[in-house]
């Protein structure tokens, strides 16, 4: 599951960043006069959203058993060797691609345009380029991520050390109360006393 987790965060890391870049050299005329793109990039920020959330989602979930078993470093999905991993994130990536290029291109002109326009460029340039995108933000991310999980670990055992704290002090301070009540009842004018009471006997 962390390892699907973090090749989704990736693959659409990889597709709504590398996608602008395609369409825009497209659309400035560096593959010639073809039409390769839909000339709409509203795909762009909703994707970096699901890739934040999806990627605040990973650093939770790699926190969490961090905290449990108290373990100090970070030994995640994203602290392994990610060439295994290479492949299925590109594939993830052009799919990712795909379905928010239709979805844009359903939205912008009621229908799919049909055929390879979705990568926004000719296809060798495109694929090509998402490939190395691909390992490229894969990497960063992967530090990104191992460094948030790190943070996230470290404010979240900063808090429970806060809550065991005050929570020590709450049942120190409830078991103080009743002995001064006792007190209290047992010996009233040395509890009324202004300055210091006199002496009695106490049992321990």
């Amino acid at each position: 599951m962390a390892r699907l987790l973090f090749c989704l965060v990736a693959a659409v890391a990889a597709a709504a960043l590398t996608d602008p870049l395609v369409e825009g050299a497209s659309n400035a005329g560096w593959f010639g006069l073809g039409s390769f793109t839909d000339h709409s990039m509203l795909d762009v920020v909703p994707t970096l959203l699901v890739g934040a959330v999806l990627g605040a989602f990973y650093v939770a979930c790699s926190a969490r058993p961090l905290l449990s078993a108290r373990v100090r470093a970070v030994r995640d999905v994203a602290a392994r060797p990610l060439a295994p991993l290479f492949p299925a994130i590109f594939a993830l990536q052009l799919a990712v691609l795909f379905a928010i290029e239709s979805v844009e291109q359903v939205v912008v002109y009621g229908h799919p345009l049909g055929g390879a326009i979705w990568l926004g460029g000719p296809v060798a340039v495109a694929l090509a380029a998402h490939a190395v995108a691909c390992v490229v933000l894969t990497v960063l991310v992967a530090r990104a991520l191992r460094a948030l999980t790190g943070v996230a670990v470290r404010i979240a055992r900063r808090v429970l050390v806060v809550r065991g704290a005050r929570a020590l002090n709450v049942f120190r301070f409830v078991r103080r109360a009743p002995a001064a009540a006792l007190v209290q009842r047992s010996h009233p004018l040395a509890t009324r006393a202004g300055k210091r009471a006199p002496p009695f006997l106490a049992v321990a």
